[in-house]
C-alpha cells in the first residue's frame, strides 16, 4: 500500500469526530440527562411526598371533626353510636345509626362543627405557622374547599348534607351554592398562603406537579384500600353501605387531582402577582425543606393508618 492510499484511507476530522460522537451518545446522553434531572427531580419528590403524607393526618382530622359533629345528634337524643366510620382515606366517612333524617340538625351539625372546630384551631395557630403546625393549620382551609367545592358538586347530583338540608328546609339552592362557593374561594385563598411551608414558592413552578401529584396518589391509595378492605367489612354488612363508600372512592381521584391542579395554577399566577400586596400578618416565608423533615409527616401518616384500618376493619 502506498503513501497516497494511506492518505486516502485516513479517516478526515469530521468524519473521527462524527464517528466519536455516535459511540457515545446514547450513554452520555442518558448520564446527563441524569446529572441535570436529579436536582430537578429531588426537588419535586420532596414536596410532592410531603403533600401525600400530610393528606393522611389531615383528612383524617378533617373527617373526625365532620362525623363528630354528626355523632353529637345520636349524643343528644341519647341514641348509641354503632359507627363513627372517620378515617384518613379518601372515601366518605358516616354516622350510624341516623337519628331523624328530617331533623335538619342530623345533616347541619357535621359541616357546622366541621369548619367551626378547625377555624377555631386555624386562628390559634396562625401567628405560630411553621413545619410542626401546618397539618393543624390545614385543617379549616382544606375543609372549606372541600366543603365548598364538594357541596357544590353534591347538589348538583342531589345527594349529600346540602342537598338534604335544602330538601328538608325548602330554602332556595341559591342560598347554599352562594354558601359553598364563598367557603370554597376562603379556604382556596388560606390554603395558598400555607404553600411556603411546604417549601413551595409561587415563582416556582414544580407546584404543578407536586400538587396534584401528591393528592393524586394520596386518593388512589384510598380507592386502593376501599376496594380491598370495604366489601363485607363491619359497616357493610350491617348497614350496606360498601356500594355508596366504592362510588366515593373511584371518583375521588379525579376529584382530587383536579383541586391539585387548580390549586397550582392559582398559585403560580394570581396568588404571585398579589403576595407583595398582602398585609405582612398574612404572608408567609419560604421555608427549606430537607429530606429529614420527612419523619415528621411520615410519623402522623403511620399513626393515621393505624387507626384508619382499626376503624374500617
Amino acid at each position: 500500500m502506498n503513501l497516497r492510499e494511506i492518505k486516502m484511507k485516513k479517516p478526515k476530522p469530521a468524519q473521527f469526530l462524527e464517528r466519536k460522537m455516535n459511540a457515545k451518545t446514547l450513554p452520555t446522553m442518558i448520564s446527563d440527562a441524569v446529572k441535570e434531572a436529579s436536582p430537578a427531580l429531588a426537588s419535586a419528590l420532596h414536596p410532592t411526598l410531603l403533600v401525600f403524607l400530610l393528606f393522611f393526618p389531615l383528612s383524617f382530622m378533617k373527617q373526625f371533626l365532620h362525623e363528630g359533629g354528626h355523632a353529637l345528634v345520636n349524643l343528644v337524643h341519647g341514641v348509641p353510636i354503632h359507627f363513627l366510620y372517620a378515617h384518613p382515606f379518601s372515601f366518605v366517612g358516616f354516622v350510624r345509626p341516623m337519628v331523624d333524617f328530617n331533623n335538619i340538625w342530623q345533616h347541619a351539625s357535621g359541616a357546622v362543627v366541621g369548619i367551626l372546630v378547625p377555624l377555631l384551631i386555624f386562628i390559634l395557630f396562625w401567628k405560630r405557622r411553621s413545619f410542626y403546625t401546618l397539618p393543624f393549620l390545614m385543617i379549616f382551609p382544606w375543609t372549606a374547599i372541600f366543603h365548598g367545592i364538594g357541596g357544590v358538586l353534591d347538589m348538583l347530583g342531589h345527594t349529600g348534607d346540602y342537598n338534604n338540608l335544602m330538601q328538608i328546609t325548602g330554602w332556595p339552592a341559591a342560598t347554599f351554592y352562594s354558601f359553598n362557593i364563598i367557603l370554597a374561594v376562603v379556604g382556596i385563598f388560606f390554603f395558598l398562603l400555607l404553600l411556603p411551608l411546604l417549601g413551595l414558592a409561587p415563582e416556582d413552578r414544580k407546584s404543578l406537579f407536586v400538587l396534584p401529584a401528591g393528592m393524586l396518589l394520596y386518593s388512589a391509595l384510598g380507592s386502593l384500600v376501599a376496594d380491598l378492605f370495604v366489601p363485607g367489612s363491619p359497616i357493610d354488612v350491617r348497614y350496606h353501605l360498601a356500594h355508596e363508600i366504592l362510588v366515593s372512592a373511584y371518583y375521588r381521584p379525579f376529584f382530587m387531582a383536579s383541586i391539585g391542579v387548580l390549586l397550582a395554577v392559582l398559585f403560580i399566577t394570581i396568588y404571585r402577582r398579589v403576595y407583595e400586596r398582602l398585609p405582612a400578618g398574612l404572608r408567609t416565608v419560604k421555608l427549606s425543606r430537607s429530606w429529614r423533615d420527612l419523619w415528621y409527616p411520615g410519623l402522623l401518616f403511620t399513626i393515621s393508618m393505624i387507626l384508619g384500618f382499626m376503624v374500617i376493619l
